[in-house]
């Protein structure tokens, strides 16, 4: 036991490693190789501690980099469109289905011999079985998401999550082969089939039974968006999945039952211990195969697995295990490093751990208000790290909704699994059912926060503060520590000078979003789609410090442009709104009219519009806005096309000059004409759309063109969001995410 503890004293360097090498912006392998060797060398003769604890960090970091890189070789290649490709592939896990799209990942064979997982998504919702083997024509691209100050990385998720590819199945290009099982098909069909044991409450019960197809078998895609959008502001995210939470609790119930039962055995039993604790780490296995091990279950499992063997006679120091778990999860996939659920749950169950030591001896009620003060306190700066948002009222629903979901919904809903009783059922889907009702009557009163995006430093200075208030000794610090905390939720980027104004050209896929913020005002132009603005613009703009806008500008009537003009209009409450198709709206809009200008703190706005006859397309009619700053300019012309930048040139002439040009219709081809381009005289023309778009945009006769005329081109589909500042001083551009680590492939960098 002596050289196992000797073992976990360098686990935390190794761990460290591994979870270090991430943030490596070079993948260089063999200088660590050395460095380690180096280490090894110098330990075995001087016997320096700190020899071996650097070599434990060294190894770490080969290890992270030698399997990242593993995985990196099998991502499908990046292409500017997405390539036909005709496959076989083997459907892995349930699918998820929605009112446009059925999606599920798969795993495909490719014509070379390699197989991946690909994320497949079917807009023709066809019915696609666990386990069922098809011949497909796909449209496959690689991974790569949107970009920006801060947001859901996809290329993290998909390597996290084992996912090489994303496809778009074909229409009509299917044909049926014979299916092929194995022990995680059989997995899967048997949670579609625990899955299907509430369908006659689903009529009566429908948010109830979604609720607990989540509880039960992990099928979150059975809740609707608006269920998710209920959860974020209560802080319950965390509980409507088969969570660590609900496998621990599960576990130590179960562990606790056979414990009562042994008592009034008749015979007396030896070494009831073993007993209780194989039914805790057997209920953990079942229940984690319920989730189909997804990787916050598997993390749980683990933990209890080591507690059952090691927890005897003083063997593992809570935080041993702690770290023990961590390196086990590591070993099996270090990829897992890349997933803010595996931060979030380790972290949370550290400070946990860190807030009660010390405590055992008060009384259980005091125990439970600590560890609730401690996980609430910790989640202010994890949570809104990780998603720019805090929920102010999560502590209190959290104290009474997690004893009801994991001692109540969670083992009601698995016991009308294993009893064929339609009562049980019923019941369950109806506490359910309320349950849901409550919450969405809660969030509809429930406040949220948003800080903006501290430095980095501010941050790591905010963990250390909570840390020391958890501390059970330290009064005296306490003061300090909270107004670190309150600087955090307080700070404010800086605002522009006046007389000049800072351009922000968000990543939101194939779609556009402008934000253009001067000394005091803030405007926005377009919106994105709506799932754009619910996803990435809101959370970006809230952590750009953008609480309230003065005015929003929406193109024209394009769900690409003004997609997400309603949740804008509610969120940050627009004092005008202006829009090139101002009937198409249910709320007051001016239009834009050419010749209308206003000034913001030194800085000019005009709207170029011309009239357009009732016979133009919706692209005409476009919301046409220059920005002059100091000596500068920039031109948005939404999706105006080539008859109108004709009619622009012909009314304005060389009035139309600018330094920085939105392309028109994010690139395509049918804007951007060669006189236009011309007259505008750009320095850079900036192209926003979606990666791998099935348009083409930016289209190669527009780069061709933009390269004879010397414009540089700027994507961001390439290089995720971008921004700038409009001064006497030079044009500089700037990435929104500064930082590029090895593994991901973009923003490519300018």
């Amino acid at each position: 036991m002596a050289s196992f503890r000797f073992f976990c004293a360098w686990l935390p360097w190794w761990v460290t490693g591994v979870c270090g090498s991430f943030l490596l912006p070079q993948a260089y392998i063999w200088p660590w190789i050395g460095v380690f060797f180096v280490l090894l060398i110098l330990f075995v003769c001087s016997g320096w501690l700190w020899c071996r604890c650097v070599a434990a960090l060294c190894a770490g970091v080969i290890f992270g980099l030698w399997r990242t890189d593993t995985v990196l070789q099998q991502q499908w290649p990046i292409t500017d469109k997405a390539q036909l490709q005709i496959v076989t592939i083997q459907v892995k896990d349930i699918p998820q289905q929605d009112t446009q799209r059925s999606r599920f990942v798969a795993q495909a064979n490719l014509p070379d011999g390699r197989q991946q997982q690909w994320l497949i998504t079917d807009y023709s919702r066809q019915e696609w079985p666990v386990g069922s083997r098809w011949k497909i024509k796909a449209k496959v691209r690689a991974v790569i998401g949107e970009n920006n100050m801060i947001g859901f990385n996809r290329e993290a998720w998909a390597l996290s999550n084992g996912i090489g590819a994303m496809a778009n199945v074909v229409k009509g290009q299917r044909k049926s082969l014979t299916a092929a099982s194995d022990w995680k098909i059989k997995l899967a069909q048997w949670r579609m089939w625990c899955s299907a044991h509430w369908h006659n409450q689903e009529q009566k019960y429908p948010q109830g039974v979604a609720l607990l197809k989540a509880l039960a078998v992990g099928e979150q895609s059975a809740l609707p968006a608006s269920a998710w959008q209920i959860f974020r502001p209560l802080g319950l995210n965390h509980l409507v999945s088969i969570s660590g939470l609900h496998v621990g609790m599960l576990a130590m119930l179960a562990g606790w039952l056979c414990s009562k039962c042994l008592q009034y055995m008749p015979v007396r039993i030896h070494q009831p211990w073993i007993y209780t604790r194989s039914t805790a780490v057997i209920t953990a296995i079942v229940y984690s195969a319920l989730a189909g091990f997804a990787v916050p279950t598997q993390r749980s499992m683990l933990m209890i697995i080591i507690l059952a063997l090691t927890w005897r006679r003083g063997y593992l120091r809570a935080f041993q295990v702690w770290w023990l778990t961590i390196a086990l999860v590591l070993l099996f996939d270090p990829l897992a490093a890349l997933s803010v659920g595996f931060w979030l749950s380790f972290l949370l169950v550290a400070v946990l751990m860190w807030a009660g030591d010390g405590n055992s001896q008060h009384a259980k009620w005091r125990q439970m208000v600590q560890g609730q003060w401690a996980a609430g306190l910790a989640s202010v700066v994890l949570v809104a790290y990780c998603f720019g948002s805090v929920a102010i009222i999560s502590p209190l629903v959290n104290a009474v909704a997690i004893p009801w979901f994991t001692l109540v919904l969670v083992p009601l809903a698995l016991l009308s699994l294993i009893l064929p009783l339609d009562i049980l059922r019923t019941m369950a889907a109806y506490l359910a059912e309320r349950t849901m009702r409550m919450l969405h009557w809660i969030a509809d009163y429930a406040p949220e926060y948003y800080p903006a995006q501290a430095p980095l430093a501010l941050w790591l200075i905010a963990a250390v503060a909570v840390m020391l208030l958890l501390l059970p000794k330290g009064w005296y610090l306490r003061p300090l520590c909270l107004l670190i905390l309150l600087l955090l939720l307080c700070y404010r980027p800086p605002k522009p000078a006046f007389g000049e104004t800072n351009i922000k050209i968000w990543d939101v896929g194939q779609g556009l979003a402008i934000s253009i913020s001067t000394a005091r005002h803030e405007l926005l132009f377009d919106t994105g789609t709506a799932y754009a603005a619910q996803s990435v613009l809101m959370p970006n703009l809230r952590a750009a410090g953008i609480n309230r806008l003065d005015t929003l500008i929406l193109s024209h009537h394009d769900n690409d442009h003004d997609g997400g003009a309603s949740l804008i209009r509610q969120q940050l409450q627009p004092l005008k709104i202006f829009a090139g198709q101002s009937k198409a709206y249910n709320f007051p809009v001016k239009p834009c009219l050419g010749g209308e200008n206003w000034k913001w703190d030194g800085v000019w706005f005009e709207f170029l519009n011309l009239p357009v006859t009732q016979n133009n397309k919706k692209n005409d009619y476009s919301c046409v806005l220059r920005v002059i700053s100091a000596d500068k300019a920039l031109l948005i012309t939404g999706d105006l096309g080539k008859q109108g930048e004709r009619a622009l040139v012909a009314a304005y002439g060389d009035d139309l000059f600018s330094q920085i040009l939105v392309l028109g219709h994010h690139g395509s081809k049918h804007s951007s004409e060669k006189n236009f381009l011309r007259t505008v005289a750009p320095i850079y023309a900036v192209a926003s759309a979606g990666f791998a778009n099935s348009y083409s945009h930016p289209h190669a006769e527009v780069q061709q063109l933009l390269t004879q005329e010397g414009v540089t081109l700027l994507r961001t589909d390439r290089q995720g969001g971008l921004q700038t500042t409009l001064s006497v001083r030079p044009l500089h551009w700037k990435l929104l995410q500064n930082y590029r680590p090895y593994w991901q492939r973009k923003p490519a960098l300018l």
